[in-house]
């Protein structure tokens, strides 16, 4: 089995896990609830299925993946949705769901005409990867989100205070390891990668992609 279809086996397996933790939610909801039992039995039901649709949209792309490294950086890079709007859309969705008492705070260190790449699975990813990291980060914790220009590349940074986590490449697929996995398969088909690096009881997940200063994102 190559990479791809090993990721996509491992999301059917993790939805199929969301589904069932729906299922046994719906069965503990009963009319006994109070209001406050009720809300937070109807929180987690939102939750779960929150994260399974961002998940599954990515089954499309990575069976779409090549599956190798571009060798030098493709045109597509430049012709995408801009930088600012997208991430701040994305931010914009994730608090208007709740972030259970997690401070969400962001900073976009980038020209304000600067393009994310033309790839339809951004979006999903990144929801992906913030849905999964939220869970992870303790109540009244912090999650930054960071857009930087590093040279001729763009770096999306996730930095969240919550407990240790082995994302590496041979972590077992689950969880916030497989969207790391995925993360890192879709970036190597733009010629990007991903880095992460535990420092000072933080953890920080580095999205690198291929840049392009705004002159030749309007070209």
């Amino acid at each position: 089995m190559n990479e791809s279809h090993a990721l996509v086996f491992a999301i059917a397996h993790e939805v199929g896990n969301h589904l069932g933790a729906i299922r046994l939610q719906a069965h503990l909801l009963d009319d006994d609830l109070d209001a406050r039992a009720l809300a937070l039995a109807s929180v987690e039901l939102d939750t779960l299925a929150g994260r399974a649709g961002p998940l599954l949209a990515l089954i499309r792309p990575l069976l779409s993946s090549p599956g190798t490294t571009p060798p030098s950086t493709p045109s597509s890079v430049v012709s995408g949705p801009m930088w600012r709007g997208l991430l701040g859309g994305v931010i914009d969705e994730i608090r208007d769901e709740g972030t259970r008492g997690i401070r969400l705070e962001s900073k976009m260190s980038v020209a304000s005409d600067l393009r994310a790449p033309s790839a339809d699975w951004l979006h999903s990813l990144l929801r992906t990867l913030i849905g999964v990291t939220l869970p992870h980060v303790p109540r009244g914790g912090k999650l930054g989100l960071a857009l930087e220009a590093h040279g001729d590349e763009v770096v999306l940074a996730i930095e969240d205070d919550g407990p240790e986590e082995d994302l590496g490449a041979e972590t077992a697929l689950r969880g916030r390891a497989l969207a790391v996995a995925i993360a890192r398969r879709l970036l190597a088909d733009l010629g990007g990668r991903v880095e992460w690096a535990r420092d000072a009881g933080r953890t920080r997940l580095e999205l690198i992609f291929p840049g392009a200063d705004p002159a030749a994102a309007r070209a």
